[in-house]
């Protein structure tokens, strides 16, 4: 979540953001879609989305929620190829 505070504090106007194959909190994707304003573009493919971050223990996400999904809709694109087998296998690593 801080690399998310981050980007929200000092690239306020960030328009394009990708992470793919990433492991990404679903508390960081608020953070990054409430956060980034002028965010047009955000590609979360073959990211490993969990419910909470670290240390809580590691419950990955199937599909992304509603209230994900309605943060995302006001974005030009919102690119979320959901994990491939293989990254699932190896936890992203």
């Amino acid at each position: 979540m801080l690399f998310a505070s981050a980007l929200v504090s000092f690239i306020p106007n960030l328009k394009l953001l990708s992470v793919r194959c990433t492991v990404l909190s679903k508390p960081a994707l608020v953070i990054i879609l409430e956060g980034l304003k002028k965010l047009k573009v955000h590609n979360i493919s073959h990211c490993i989305i969990t419910e909470d971050p670290p240390p809580a223990p590691m419950k990955i996400l199937t599909k992304l929620d509603e209230s994900i999904l309605e943060k995302a809709s006001r974005l030009d694109k919102f690119l979320t190829w959901f994990m491939c087998q293989h990254t699932r296998n190896d936890e992203g690593s």
